[in-house]
């Protein structure tokens, strides 16, 4: 799932809830919460703590299973992009553990 979905994703979990409550309840500032039903993209933080609260995996919204993309001003990795360096740092992390099993 897109990131650019989180938005209409969270109006629609708050419901009648307002701002402030729903805020509260996620630990975040209502301005923040508005900003993001608005379509801003969230830090990591926001993210992991709007998905806690909705109930999802961070890595729904990233497309990167246990990969942390910071996501600033509505400017994020395209999900494609964001796959091919996840595969690299998975293939790199591989190597190194071969090295070290080596010991080298």
């Amino acid at each position: 799932m897109d990131i650019e979905k989180l938005g209409g994703i969270l109006a629609k979990h708050r419901g009648n809830m307002g701002v402030r409550a729903a805020a509260k309840e996620i630990g975040i500032s209502p301005s923040t919460l508005s900003r993001v039903e608005n379509g801003h993209v969230p830090d990591v933080g926001t993210l992991e703590k709007v998905c806690t609260w909705l109930g999802q995996d961070t890595a729904k919204f990233t497309g990167v299973a246990n990969l942390q993309i910071a996501f600033k001003n509505k400017k994020a990795v395209p999900q494609q992009t964001a796959r091919s360096l996840a595969n690299l740092i998975e293939k790199a992390s591989e190597q190194f553990i071969k090295v070290d099993a080596r010991g080298h």
